[in-house]
């Protein structure tokens, strides 16, 4: 494994771990938002969206790298 495709792996990494953060601090309780929009279910949802992405990305990857070591 080269260091750009090392690179990319941790890239996405970082990713997963801060939608993690985003879920367990969209937990705490916040004031309440004058907008609906801004509402604490919304950043949960953002959180969790980030990590299906994120994990996805990682999927990608290593799909990629399996077919690159394969050429």
């Amino acid at each position: 494994m080269n260091a750009k495709n090392l690179l990319r792996v941790l890239i996405v990494i970082i990713v997963i771990i801060g939608g993690v953060i985003i879920i367990v601090i969209g937990k705490k309780p916040f004031p309440e938002p004058e907008c609906i929009v801004c509402g604490t279910k919304l950043i949960t949802m953002l959180g969790i969206v980030e990590v299906i992405l994120g994990l996805g990305a990682l999927v990608v990857q290593r799909n990629l790298f399996d077919k690159q070591r394969n050429l």
